[in-house]
């Protein structure tokens, strides 16, 4: 049976033990750079800074269910699992330790299940396909289910439409895009086949509005690194528009993340890791057809990780 894992929350393990475990572990650095466009991740000529973040910025904020903000959860080879929340100006504040026994997990999905535009627990994927959801605030596991292997991609873009909560979308090995609805009591409902040939692509990721229009978008890249834009609609059949193409260049990225808005500015965003290890920021804009802003670096030595979500 797979272990899955521990949380920081009730685990006794004082602060100042885990600052100094922290403390002796590599941190991502953070930077400025000049962008490129996004139809072009490569071409981009990045100065970083060497001076310190400056303060987050005082604005208020609150994150709704189109503009969702949740933390960048990290996974390192050991299974700990690492907290990066945003800080409102296109980066992350330090790393905080968030738990341990991460080595049994295969996939994690955050869900933001009032539709407050934060995460009220993770469903996690055991190697051995059985599905678990854990709350936040430490509250006891709950099972959901075997049989989740049969999905190689699983993630949540917030409510595609039909009912009040999140949906989560699951690709299985043969292309077919699948989307289970969350209930009040964290199980899913029965599958809704969304469609097929989505074996076409080597990455998909969405959370919360790209165009402006109120709605959860998708985006998925192709084998040849093409990124392509899925507009949602509202509709429990067939939730997404027809695909629009944003650009070439993509194969650069082995992961594309979304956490939703970044920068805090009330767009969703997305977030991709070079082959290098790099970290960068595409600032959502609200566009219709050509949803980014030019890339900006966030920062090197993110292929640490295993698992990011």
């Amino acid at each position: 049976m797979t272990h899955l894992p521990g949380r920081k929350r009730g685990r006794i393990l004082s602060r100042a033990v885990t600052a100094a475990i922290a403390a002796t572990l590599i941190g991502t650095a953070a930077g400025t750079a000049s962008a490129a466009p996004a139809t072009d991740p490569t071409a981009a000529k990045v100065a970083e800074s060497g001076a310190p973040q400056a303060a987050p910025r005082a604005t208020a904020f609150s994150p709704s269910a189109s503009a969702p903000s949740f933390p960048l959860r990290a996974v390192d080879d050991i299974g700990w699992v690492w907290e990066y929340e945003p800080n409102g100006r296109g980066n992350f504040k330090d790393r905080e330790w968030y738990g341990w026994d991460w080595d049994g997990v295969s996939a994690a999905v955050p869900v933001d299940k009032d539709q407050d535009g934060r995460p009220d627990g993770d469903y996690l994927r055991g190697y051995d396909g059985k599905l678990l959801f854990f709350p936040a605030g430490n509250k006891a596991k709950q099972e959901i289910g075997p049989g989740w292997n049969t999905y190689d991609r699983i993630f949540s873009p917030g409510d595609l439409g039909g009912a009040d909560g999140a949906d989560v979308l699951a690709r299985d090995k043969s292309g077919v895009l699948w989307r289970y609805k969350v209930r009040s009591d964290n199980t899913l409902t029965d599958r809704v086949r969304v469609g097929g040939g989505w074996d076409q692509f080597t990455d998909i990721a969405g959370l919360g509005d790209l165009n402006g229009d109120g709605k959860p978008d998708i985006v998925a890249k192709d084998r040849q690194g093409v990124l392509w834009f899925y507009k949602g609609n509202s509709s429990t059949k067939d939730p997404f528009d027809n695909r629009v193409k944003v650009g070439q260049g993509w194969n650069t990225y082995n992961t594309l993340i979304a956490t939703g808005d970044v920068d805090r500015d009330g767009q969703s965003d997305l977030l991709a890791r070079d082959r290098d290890g790099v970290l960068w920021l595409y600032k959502g804009n609200g566009n219709q057809r050509d949803p980014f802003e030019n890339r900006t670096r966030i920062g090197g030595g993110w292929d640490q990780y295993r698992l990011m979500f």
